[in-house]
């Protein structure tokens, strides 16, 4: 037997094709995958410039869908028709992070999608643990999941307080997931964007105050803060220069928190380091808190909702991922719709 999948079989060039059925091991499951969420980081294998590609492969690390089959040792919660969203990062267990409980930075990391198997398929091989249920919260939205942990992630680095005042740069996908996050906590959200439809979004999801990347980002942050600066800022872009910003707009003991990536250098006077005594966080994936991003978003479904934009059916992902590129000003997150099962 086979089932149809979209294979990235080189640069921009998907083909719909009948891969070999998935047969699920021990520790694993079979899911019949319902929807699945598109990110850059899936338009740069698309492209050809990710750091990770290789070809073929099948894409899509955004997953929802329902339990087919499980293997029968599995004593968990997980029951087969069960509804879950898939956390899609494969840790070693072994290295210095997985054994202090920080399997998100694994040194021999692997993720669905990038390095093994991904979603873009009628059916997909999944490790039983990576199974989180999801209730009756539309495959959709539980696609979401896995964006909106790395904004969870980003938050509970910079051990974000109520009542606190934070800068986003950026307000695509992740800086949205860090505005709903922050905002959920109850943190005051100011958000930098130069497209103004990102800027409305972010106003949709909780964001006090939005400013253009074209105006005076200081006097804006400063009138907002009385003079204080944020006491945290996170950069969702990757862009050295803004993040360079972001040290200069950061108050006095305050924390930069970077989730954007590049591989591109970033020049900061080192002073800066002691004269604000900052905290500098890089952060990734999540750990250990995907079951806690499937309860941000069934808190929150009407604005996890409006994040996206476009969907598209399975086998026009090829096309959908060319238009995001095209248009960047009108794409926010495109779901790629897979199964019948999708409302």
């Amino acid at each position: 037997m086979s089932v149809k999948a979209v294979v990235t079989m080189a640069s921009r060039r998907m083909e719909v094709r009948e891969v070999p059925d998935p047969k699920p091991g021990r520790e694993q499951a079979l899911v019949r995958v319902q929807a699945v969420g598109l990110c850059g980081s899936d338009y740069h294998l698309f492209l050809g410039d990710h750091p990770y590609v290789t070809y073929p492969q099948t894409q899509g690390h955004e997953i929802a869908g329902v339990v087919e089959t499980i293997d029968p040792d599995y004593g968990g919660p997980i029951r087969v028709g069960d509804r879950v969203a898939v956390e899609p990062l494969i840790p070693c267990g072994t290295c210095f992070p997985c054994r202090h409980g920080r399997p998100n930075c694994c040194t021999n990391l692997q993720v669905m999608g990038a390095h093994t198997t991904g979603a873009l398929s009628e059916f997909v091989v999944v490790r039983t643990s990576s199974l989180y249920p999801v209730g009756d919260l539309e495959p959709e939205l539980a696609a979401l999941v896995e964006p909106m942990s790395i904004g969870l992630q980003a938050v509970n680095r910079a051990e974000l307080q109520k009542g606190e005042q934070i800068v986003v740069f950026g307000a695509g996908p992740i800086g949205q997931a860090v505005i709903l996050a922050a905002r959920d906590l109850g943190a005051e959200v100011l958000v930098i964007d130069q497209i103004t439809s990102r800027l409305e979004l972010s106003v949709r999801l909780g964001a006090e105050r939005t400013v253009s990347a074209g105006d005076d980002i200081f006097a804006a942050v400063s009138e907002w803060t009385s003079g204080d600066g944020p006491a945290v800022v996170f950069d969702a872009t990757g862009v050295p220069s803004v993040i360079r910003m972001a040290v200069d707009l950061v108050a006095s003991s305050g924390r930069v928190v970077i989730i954007g990536l590049s591989n591109r250098e970033v020049s900061i006077p080192v002073i800066e380091f002691t004269r604000k005594e900052l905290t500098i966080l890089g952060s990734r994936n999540n750990a250990g808190i995907f079951g806690d991003a499937v309860a941000l978003v069934r808190r929150n479904r009407d604005k996890v909702r409006a994040l996206i934009t476009h969907r598209f059916p399975l086998q026009e992902t090829g096309n959908a991922i060319e238009y995001a590129i095209k248009h960047p000003e009108a794409v926010e997150k495109i779901i790629i719709q897979v199964g019948s099962e999708n409302a």
